[in-house]
């Protein structure tokens, strides 16, 4: 894929930084978007990401892509211990995250049960960091608000 090949419209186009999409392009290089597809960028600074079901994209040569069977390994849990692993093997910019590199590791996980049970824990944790944050910037506006009242 080339600078040339992004267009106006169509589905984001990722590379090395699995978070920002370079642009956007009019065809597809996957065609089945029914599950989850972890992302890692293979020669930027370490990132793994993982995109919802139904969600189209489109990876460039410098994006990995991996497909897990769900009955064995969840994906949000799978997409955690790659992350951990790829900043134990220390991938950077420099000691790239090639496909091979990614094959030779070797990852043990508990049974898919204890997984889910898991990745159930860090979701109701998650929504109560959201919570958190929103109460945290409501306040920082009531106190801009009235820090301004007495300045008026």
């Amino acid at each position: 894929m080339l600078q040339e090949d992004l267009t106006d419209i169509g589905i984001p186009v990722y590379s090395a930084n699995v978070f920002e999409p370079i642009g956007l392009i009019d065809k597809k290089l996957l065609d089945n978007f029914d599950d989850e597809y972890i992302v890692w960028g293979i020669d930027g600074d370490w990132m793994v990401n993982i995109f919802p079901k139904g969600y189209e994209f489109y990876p460039t040569d410098h994006c990995g892509v991996m497909q897990i069977d769900k009955n064995i390994i969840n994906p949000r849990y799978m997409t955690y211990l790659l992350e951990k692993e790829g900043t134990r093997f220390g991938f950077s910019r420099t000691y790239r995250a090639s496909l091979d590199r990614i094959k030779s590791i070797s990852i043990k996980v508990p049974h898919i049960n204890i997984q889910n049970e898991k990745m159930r824990k860090v979701e109701k944790l998650k929504k109560q960091i959201r919570k958190l944050e929103e109460t945290q910037i409501d306040l920082k506006s009531e106190i801009s608000s009235i820090i301004d009242s007495y300045l008026n």
